[in-house]
């Protein structure tokens, strides 16, 4: 798993790393520079030969750039072309100890200059004469406000070429803590951020225009402060392979768990067909689906293997509430239940999800109109002595939380974590991306996902999938 931070965490780890363990300020501008090229040269090919703008601000991610045409140079690239934003005295600290020595290398070079950047036209004539590759290192972590100016302009003509772009930490313009734009933007190829994942590259806009993303290593302590500065964390596919279920090699279908599956009414078998099924194909042993008695024999037309249970329903052709206690007594007897997709919104059929929350014992998985049903009784779910999952999407979660939609997505994580903890539950907030919150505070975001998941019936998949693979005793919150 990968740390993610947020800029006022990543900063404090960069002043543990300083005044905690003595690293200089200066150790770790180089080895983020050096890290860079790496990255870039993996990224895009050798530098041997080829024409690199570096256009640099004031601040350290000016630093960076600085540092990073250094080492260009004595990688052999043919051209390395620094514009700066400001005049020399305009940087302070190691931004200025990397200008320094930039200054001094040009004169021993004419690989290298150093150039006063006199507004976007002079960029523009600059990237007329086609450079391989084009550095970012303007603003950073540190914006708050939007992009105004000059600045604003030179982005405006770095979005316009097709050259490739690299952007350092953050490409300018970006929110490093909810990914959103500030003005305008910087659309890079590529970002390489320094000493861990910032979120702002993996939420909302920041994820298209940061590119592909490589975290660089900078020199932090991984057993100090950064190991232990944040509870959020990107998962990979090593991570999730190293979760999955493993299976004895004689073992049978009741001990690989059972799923039971409350779902669907008239006009919505598909939503209960899709989860009974993909909890089937995730492993679970043994799954049985419970739909409303018209519907049984439509139901097992579309299921094969997973055995349907057929309750008394209401007029509407939803779940009643004459069956609730037969209805408990399998779910109390399951690994796991489903509860939610297709269900309806008929007071009836709410009424009885909402004594399900209340008085089941056994794990619950909620999702779609079980969500809406406790959206105004949410204190069920710290009374409940069931593990719940809720798998919502934004929407959905907007009338749990009430809060807008749109701030939902701005502060996904930290809604995510407040709500899980609150509430004493898993929640999965999908989305792009998915944000998975456990009730310990911890923060998990995936890494997958497209925009070709955005289809009727995926959700109802995904409840599925997870219950099978818990029903398998895979932790909730993973």
């Amino acid at each position: 798993m990968l740390p993610v931070y947020t800029s006022d965490e990543m900063r404090a780890c960069d002043r543990a790393a300083i005044e905690e363990y003595g690293i200089p300020g200066i150790v770790l501008m180089e080895n983020a520079a050096r890290g860079a090229v790496d990255a870039a040269e993996e990224y895009f090919g050798d530098v041997e030969g080829a024409f690199v703008v570096l256009v640099c601000g004031k601040g350290n991610n000016g630093g960076d750039g600085f540092a990073m045409a250094r080492h260009l140079v004595n990688r052999g690239a043919g051209e390395v072309l620094v514009c700066t934003l400001g005049p020399d005295d305009a940087s302070q600290g190691d931004a200025r100890i990397n200008l320094d020595i930039t200054r001094r290398m040009e004169k021993d070079t004419t690989r290298l200059r150093v150039k006063l950047l006199a507004g976007s036209p002079a960029l523009e004539d600059v990237l007329d004469r086609r450079p391989d590759l084009v550095v970012d290192a303007m603003l950073g972590t540190g914006l708050s406000s939007p992009v105004k100016g000059e600045i604003a302009e030179i982005i405006e003509v770095l979005n316009r070429t097709d050259l490739p772009v690299l952007a350092v930490d953050v490409p300018t313009g970006i929110n490093a803590d909810t990914g959103d734009v500030l003005g305008s933007a910087v659309r890079a190829e590529m970002t390489v951020t320094m000493g861990g994942l910032k979120r702002g590259l993996l939420l909302r806009a920041g994820r298209a225009y940061a590119g592909e993303v490589r975290t660089i290593d900078i020199g932090m302590s991984s057993v100090g402060y950064a190991a232990h500065a944040t509870s959020t964390f990107q998962l990979g596919i090593d991570d999730v392979r190293h979760w999955l279920p493993r299976r004895e090699l004689d073992v049978h279908k009741y001990q690989m768990g059972s799923v039971f599956v409350l779902a669907g009414s008239t006009g919505l078998t598909g939503a209960a067909a899709m989860a009974s099924e993909a909890a089937l194909r995730s492993g679970a042993g043994i799954v049985h689906c419970g739909i409303p008695a018209s519907l049984n024999t439509v139901m097992e037309h579309k299921l094969t293997e997973v055995m349907t249970i057929p309750y008394r329903e209401t007029e509407a052709g939803s779940f009643a509430l004459h069956d609730y206690d037969a209805i408990l007594e399998r779910i109390n007897g399951a690994s796991i239940s489903i509860v939610g997709p297709g269900i309806s919104r008929h007071f009836e059929t709410q009424n009885l999800v909402r004594r399900i929350v209340e008085h089941a014992l056994r794990p619950l998985l909620l999702d779609a109109d079980a969500l809406y049903a406790i959206r105004d009784n949410l204190d069920l779910l710290q009374q409940s002595d069931a593990d719940i999952i809720l798998t919502p999407h934004t929407g959905e979660f907007a009338r749990l939380v009430k809060q807008d939609r749109d701030e939902i997505e701005r502060k996904r994580i930290d809604i995510a974590q407040t709500f899980a903890v609150e509430f004493g539950v898993t929640l999965v907030l999908k989305g792009a991306p998915t944000v998975i919150a456990a009730k310990d505070g911890q923060v998990y975001i995936n890494s997958t996902g497209n925009p070709g998941m955005a289809t009727a019936g995926s959700g109802d998949v995904l409840s599925g999938l997870i219950a099978g693979l818990a029903a398998q005793g895979a932790a909730p919150d993973h």
